[in-house]
């Protein structure tokens, strides 16, 4: 069976470990030294280069794109990367039994007749494959074991070649599961809320269940927290925004330049020739890179050999956070590229920057972005709930571990203000701002401490900048030609750890795969941003859930406060927080005369 992925859509939402849904039936995503996208290449013949994100975010590990068929010569019906069919269980809805194919006969459910060959018996065990598996919080995942809930304690010599499926309806408490030979039964609506044992299988690795001390849970196997992806992304900002750039940051170029004592251009070329010799580096890139002045390539090499990456992720959003205030304030690049066909990959125009007049004396700048370069990386995934046990997926080349991304151009709007919109509302008593501001002060105390690197998030002026970036997608949807499920959004705040004080800013952006990105559908819209800030503040104090959402408060163990999806929730491709850190009030205390 072949399933059409994106590769956008294998980091986004998918990757080893997911169940894919196909014509065929469920399959497991399988990890990646069993995919077979790497017998016949290396990952760094499929390298995405970003030196900020690498070292700082991944510790030094390598990102590789997946191959795509065109790429390498396949047609679209051959399946590049291995999948394999999930969970082993299926129900026969005419018989109402539930039974497990192990045989390759021509028989797939025991009382319906036999099939023309045992392909199609195989197939159509895998089409009535079972909707739930079970999982637990430590990332395992397993089919449920029928047998042991049917015959819990029972004869345990009891193996039946299938199970009876009775009832149905719209409640599971109405589903018994039976067992045709000792008659014992259990309903599925007292398991399906019990803790079960974990046999601690991790399905895109191999088949073995050494145990596990975390509960298991039954879950539906198209639930979204199945499999939470963890994606971590970086902007591609000066003084690293060429090709040239991405060239000299490929790992082998990279080692090379730390390795060895080069500063020009013709001892770089004389570098780099054994490599391509040797076959590790293609002709095509050091022609490339003859192309170059002089003096680019030796600032390029400067560039990736200096030692101001961030130490951290909070570092990496506050370089971008500069990196972005500094070119609104000055255009990035200031003088446009004199290389032809050679664009920065990072450029705001000076003289498009606008600022506009908001509620209570606010001023909003906006500055588009016309050209943007976004990497995005997917380390692994968690199940069950976010705050759950993180299982790293990478592949481990014997030198250097790589993991899976994508890199996406396109376009987006930067919006900053001069005045703290919340720094009056921050010492008044009993406002959402001081809950979130406690909150920030003492995460344990809101039952935070679980995630306590991601403190910055409980900070009302993270809060205020989140609520609105949201509102602001919804509009932006309405005059830009793109879904809202396309507009993504990427919040920054410097805070004074010591006094609270605080800036931040968002970026609204949309990207896609592909050199050309985006068509100019979103910068286009900041000589008339009044209409899309209107749309987005109109009726911001309510909602049609009313007066549920309106009465919601944040506190203890909450991570929102009145925010709903009929007023902000949007899509999970577009929300970098999983809809978390939103709260309508704290943006209405500031716009509220």
């Amino acid at each position: 069976m072949t399933q059409l992925l994106r590769r956008s859509q294998f980091i986004t939402t998918y990757g080893p470990g997911a169940i894919l849904e196909g014509p065929d039936g469920p399959r497991v995503i399988r990890a990646f030294e069993q995919s077979g996208i790497f017998n016949d290449r290396a990952p760094a013949d499929l390298e995405i280069t970003d030196l900020r994100l690498s070292q700082t975010l991944l510790n030094g590990a390598g990102i590789f794109r997946l191959p795509s068929n065109a790429e390498l010569g396949l047609v679209d019906s051959y399946a590049v990367y291995g999948t394999f069919a999930f969970p082993e269980w299926s129900l026969c809805v005419r018989h109402q039994i539930l039974y497990r194919k192990t045989t390759s006969d021509n028989r797939a459910c025991p009382q319906c007749p036999p099939l023309p060959s045992p392909q199609d018996a195989w197939r159509q065990a895998r089409q009535q494959a079972i909707r739930f598996v079970q999982a637990c919080g430590a990332g395992h995942l397993d089919d449920v074991d029928w047998l042991g809930l049917v015959h819990r304690g029972g004869p345990s010599n009891c193996t039946p070649a299938y199970l009876l499926w009775k009832g149905g309806g719209g409640a599971l408490r109405h589903i018994t599961i039976a067992c045709p030979t000792c008659k014992r039964d259990v309903r599925l609506g007292q398991v399906y809320a019990q803790d079960l044992p974990c046999s601690g299988r991790f399905p895109e690795w191999n088949r073995d269940r050494p145990g596990c001390g975390e509960p298991a849970r039954i879950i539906q196997r198209g639930a979204a927290n199945v499999r939470i992806p963890e994606i971590v992304t970086a902007l591609t900002i000066p003084p690293r925004t060429t090709q040239l750039h991405r060239l000299l940051e490929l790992d082998r170029v990279q080692t090379l330049l730390i390795s060895r004592s080069i500063s020009t251009k013709q001892e770089l070329l004389d570098a780099l020739q054994p490599l391509v010799k040797r076959r590790l580096l293609r002709q095509s890139i050091v022609d490339e890179i003859k192309t170059q002045s002089e003096q680019a390539v030796q600032a390029a090499i400067r560039d990736t050999i200096s030692h101001d990456l961030p130490a951290n992720q909070h570092d990496l959003l506050l370089q971008e956070f500069n990196a972005l205030r500094h070119a609104a304030d000055h255009g990035s690049p200031p003088h446009p590229s004199a290389t032809p066909g050679a664009p920065p990959q990072f450029e705001v125009i000076r003289e498009h920057v606008r600022t506009i007049d908001m509620r209570q004396g606010l001023r909003l700048r906006v500055t588009p972005i016309n050209r943007l370069r976004v990497v995005m990386v997917q380390t692994g995934y968690r199940r069950m709930k976010p705050q759950n046990q993180f299982v790293r997926r990478a592949y481990d080349d014997g030198g250097r571990f790589w993991y899976p991304g994508v890199e996406l151009f396109g376009e987006g709007i930067f919006i900053d203000l001069h005045i703290d919109p919340i720094s009056k509302t921050l010492a008044s008593e009993g406002g959402a701002s001081a809950s979130w501001f406690t909150a920030w002060l003492d995460p344990e105390r809101f039952g935070h401490s679980a995630r306590h690197e991601e403190r910055y998030k409980l900070h009302p002026m993270f809060v205020w900048w989140h609520t609105l970036a949201h509102r602001l997608i919804n509009a932006l949807s309405v005059d830009s030609g793109y879904s809202s499920a396309s507009v993504r959004e990427r919040i920054f705040v410097d805070i004074d750890d010591d006094t609270g004080n605080a800036s931040g800013g968002i970026l609204l952006y949309t990207a896609q795969p592909g050199g050309d990105g985006t068509l100019g559908g979103t910068v286009a819209l900041v000589p008339e941003f009044e209409r899309v800030l209107d749309t987005a503040l109109r009726d911001i104090d309510s909602c049609s859930n009313d007066p549920l959402c309106d009465e919601e408060r944040f506190g203890p163990s909450k991570y929102n406060g009145a925010a709903c999806y009929a007023c902000l929730l949007v899509s999970e491709t577009s929300c970098e927080h999983r809809n978390m850190y939103l709260d309508r009030h704290v943006l209405l205390e500031s716009l509220s005369a």
